[in-house]
């Protein structure tokens, strides 16, 4: 394995994040809070009582994935995620398309995540008379805010940005299991019928559930951007990316399962609610904790942002260094030492879909929804190339496991193609039925960029993925 004596840092502030930092980044970037604020009602508009059980899946396969990333996270680090680690197995090629897809996969949970944080935070700003943020201009115009407000935190300190981001996320958690627990005990309904039978799920509505399912886990392996800069790589990036994948399924199974066992209605009133968790909080005499909530939904939203910049601009910074891009993309900031010239740039691209899908007329959480899956789709791909890379990385370097590890990998890239295939067959209803077709002319946009990179740059194009370090042969 070559690059392991080399310093690939490019000015970031190598070795300087700890292990908890690491935990912090995966934390950041699933964002659970986020997910459990829209997600359950979402799911139950498809899969009814079956919500719960299309988590449970997803986190079955999310695990498989975790499984594959943390085998080659273990021997080799870098700072553009997933599109770091693979270079060895599958050359310039694959690597190409697997960091295209993590791209498209981050700008698009970034600017769904920015539609969710504006509507959470204008809901709070509501609440104490503030309504100039209420409509579909204040809700641009508070997005716009919130967008630089990431911007300067992920310029300022990635070690700042992660541990904030954590720590609202702990203490938003925290306050809606506390709201969970109180309304099941006030329903009685512990044991949910309906729901343990899967009551009325039908298979179709299930599976493509299991898309919004994965959407909740996106990013679990974000922590594998800090390869740079952790200060314990080769162990801190794995254990993140097993652990923040097991804690945010776990947590989701329980909070689809309590949302619908105890909103008045059940599945089918859920699915119809424009704010799930405050809609329950009322149900149950406790209204005086939704702003406290809607302030951790929007805390939640911004750490996602956060976090897919951070994931984003390390990529687009690793391009600079190889040569795909500008070098510009490739200087880190003096002080700060982190990516900065490639967060400018992609400040404006998490914007646009967001502002252009809010001015159409789509409410902001289903806007949320519909951006969220296009990028979802992306990360789904690059999860795919990675499992079927996964062993041949490790019969690259000649290590015991490949046979173990490509039972996983096939498992785990089978169930993501066959989600992927059951969200286009049969069609679902508009516009879900268009956003995968955005996602194909996103991905058709990147491969007209790389035969332009073949001709014009072929030796950078035998760079791609090496802006990365290998763990020591011992």
């Amino acid at each position: 394995m070559s690059q392991a004596k080399q310093d690939h840092s490019g000015g970031l502030a190598r070795k300087s994040v700890t292990p908890f930092e690491v935990g912090a980044q995966s934390v950041a970037n699933i964002a659970p809070s986020a997910v459990i604020a829209f997600g359950p009602g979402a799911m139950a508009l498809s899969a009814g009582n079956g919500a719960w059980f299309s988590f449970a899946i997803g986190l079955i396969i999310v695990l498989l994935v975790a499984q594959s990333i943390s085998t080659i996270a273990r021997r080799r680090a870098g700072a553009g995620s997933l599109y770091s680690l693979i270079r060895p197995a599958i050359g310039s090629t694959g690597t190409f398309v697997t960091g295209w897809a993590l791209f498209v996969g981050v700008i698009g949970i970034a600017s769904g995540s920015l539609a969710g944080t504006g509507f959470f935070a204008a809901k709070v700003l509501d609440k104490v008379g503030v309504k100039a943020f209420n409509g579909t201009t204040g809700q641009v115009a508070l997005d716009m805010i919130l967008l630089a407000v990431a911007v300067y935190v992920t310029i300022s300190s990635v070690r700042t940005a992660a541990r904030v981001s954590a720590t609202l996320e702990i203490i938003s958690i925290t306050v809606i299991v506390l709201v969970l627990i109180t309304v099941m005990f006030k329903s009685g309904n512990w044991i949910d019928s309906p729901q343990i039978s899967l009551s009325g799920a039908k298979l179709d509505g299930v599976i493509f559930a299991i898309v919004l399912a994965i959407l909740g886990f996106v990013g679990f392996e974000g922590a594998a951007a800090l390869g740079e800069e952790s200060d314990d790589p080769f162990r801190a990036i794995p254990r993140a990316i097993r652990g923040g994948a097991f804690f945010a399924g776990i947590l989701y199974i329980f909070a689809t399962y309590s949302q619908v066992a105890a909103f008045k209605g059940g599945a089918s009133a859920l699915a119809k609610s424009g704010s799930p968790m405050d809609d329950l909080a009322s149900q149950y005499g406790l209204s005086s904790v939704e702003p406290l909530l809607n302030l951790g939904f929007a805390a939640s939203f911004l750490a996602v942002v956060m976090a897919c910049v951070t994931v984003g601009a390390r990529l687009l910074f690793s391009w600079g260094n190889e040569g795909l891009t500008s070098s510009w993309f490739g200087k880190a900031h003096p002080k700060h030492r982190t990516p900065a010239n490639s967060i400018y740039f992609i400040a404006p691209l998490v914007a646009i879909p967001t502002v252009w899908v809010l001015a159409s007329g789509v409410a902001p959480l289903a806007a949320t929804t519909y951006i969220d899956t296009v990028g979802v789709f992306g990360y789904m791909l690059a999860y795919i190339i990675v499992c079927l890379g996964a062993p041949l990385f490790l019969k690259k370097i000649n290590v015991k496991g490949v046979l173990q590890l490509w039972i996983v990998g096939i498992l785990g890239a089978a169930s993501l193609a066959y989600v992927f295939y059951r969200n286009i067959i049969p069609v679902p209803a508009p516009p879900m039925n268009k956003l995968p077709y955005y996602f194909i002319g996103f991905m058709v946009l990147g491969f007209i960029w790389f035969a332009f990179l073949k001709v014009r740059k072929p030796a950078a194009v035998d760079l791609i993925g090496t802006f990365a370090d290998d763990a020591p042969i011992s």
